[in-house]
């Protein structure tokens, strides 16, 4: 960082730094669907400070396009970096497996769902953390209000929505932080119906591969992957689970949810996008 211009009233200062710019024409948006996840993306992810979600640090609109400008995540999707590793030893899937639970302990805590974890929309920086991103499927939710719409990974999906029954919220994404727990000691998917029909009945039932020998995560796992969802496990069970906190001196709740300390960079998110 150095200083190019300054006075007794101002001084402008320029940030060298690589960042991710994700550009967007608006002539190639009609859906009004569409149009509302953007919109929801920018006003949720703009809103979340914390070390283990993406950060954005600038929205610009024109009248044909939108650009954003988010923190950059140099080693790319965590999907790809198991496909390269073939099998993660314990130790680093509970690292990874703790840094998304903070992450979803922190939405889960600020009233936002993400509603499309996988592991695709989890990225790695530099140093191997992890980047929560994606929120165009985010939403807020409220206790005694339950959300409808059925969005998501099919692979990820909890029951609840492949049946399209009414959710509040957090359990579906605790299910699907099942399915990442599942593939990260594992390296494998719990749910690989050969047909949507397959698979939808595999996930209602809660019918998956359980594989020999079972990581010492497994009982975890059989909790998020309860249909019932009053039985499954929270956000707050999982970041005091034993498995997850095993070799650290702190839970995921005490050491590493709260938001980042640091002085957010200066947003210039439209609070509604002119389409």
């Amino acid at each position: 960082m150095y200083c190019v211009s300054s006075s007794p009233c101002m001084s402008v200062q320029v940030i060298h730094a690589i960042v991710a710019i994700k550009s967007i024409r608006k002539e190639r948006i009609t859906d009004d669907l569409d149009k509302i996840h953007i919109q929801r993306e920018i006003e949720i992810t703009s809103s979340l400070r914390h070390s283990n979600i993406i950060r954005f640090h600038e929205v610009f609109e024109s009248r044909d396009k939108i650009v954003i400008v988010m923190e950059y995540a140099s080693r790319g999707e965590l999907y790809d970096y198991i496909q390269e590793r073939r099998r993660l030893p314990e130790t680093e899937a509970r690292s990874i497996f703790r840094q998304i639970t903070s992450a979803v302990h922190y939405c889960h805590k600020n009233g936002v769902v993400h509603r499309d974890l996988k592991l695709e929309n989890i990225l790695l920086d530099q140093d191997l953390n992890v980047k929560l991103a994606d929120f165009g499927l985010s939403n807020h939710f409220q206790r005694g209000t339950l959300l409808q719409t059925y969005c998501g990974s099919p692979l990820y999906a909890a029951p609840e929505i492949v049946k399209g029954l009414p959710y509040q919220g957090p359990e579906v994404d605790c299910w699907a932080l099942g399915v990442l727990l599942y593939a990260l000691v594992y390296s494998s998917m719990p749910f690989d119906g050969a047909s949507h029909t397959t698979l939808t009945e595999q996930i209602s039932q809660g019918c998956y591969h359980r594989p020999n020998p079972p990581s010492d995560a497994c009982a975890l796992i059989d909790w998020l992957l309860t249909v019932h969802v009053d039985e499954r496990a929270t956000i707050e069970d999982v970041a005091n689970h034993w498995w997850v906190n095993w070799g650290y001196e702190e839970s995921v709740c005490d050491c590493s949810s709260s938001p980042r300390q640091e002085c957010p960079s200066p947003l210039l998110a439209p609070r509604y996008i002119d389409w």
